[in-house]
């Protein structure tokens, strides 16, 4: 299962999701609260402003974190490829 979590507002993703297409679930966490507690808040990361880094993680059915890509740069995102490549490996 593909889920995302979001700084972005609830109505925010529901407009990002149609205008995509994208077919699977996208949360809002726009108190950061799950970003948070993955430790994926960059601290006054655009202009001045506390975001939420683009971090992906592999989480298996116990919760456990399998694999994560956490870049430097909130610019980058991840491979699909790679992530896929990491997937396979579970």
């Amino acid at each position: 299962m593909v889920v995302t979590v979001s700084a972005d507002s609830p109505q925010a993703l529901a407009s990002f999701k149609k205008k995509l297409g994208l077919d699977f679930i996208l949360l809002s966490d726009d108190k950061s609260e799950v970003i948070s507690l993955y430790g994926l808040v960059h601290p006054k990361g655009r202009a001045g402003q506390d975001i939420a880094r683009p971090a992906t993680l592999l989480i298996d059915k116990e919760g456990v974190i399998r694999w994560t890509q956490i870049p430097s740069n909130y610019m980058v995102r991840p491979d699909p490829e790679e992530v896929l490549r990491e997937l396979g490996k579970l």
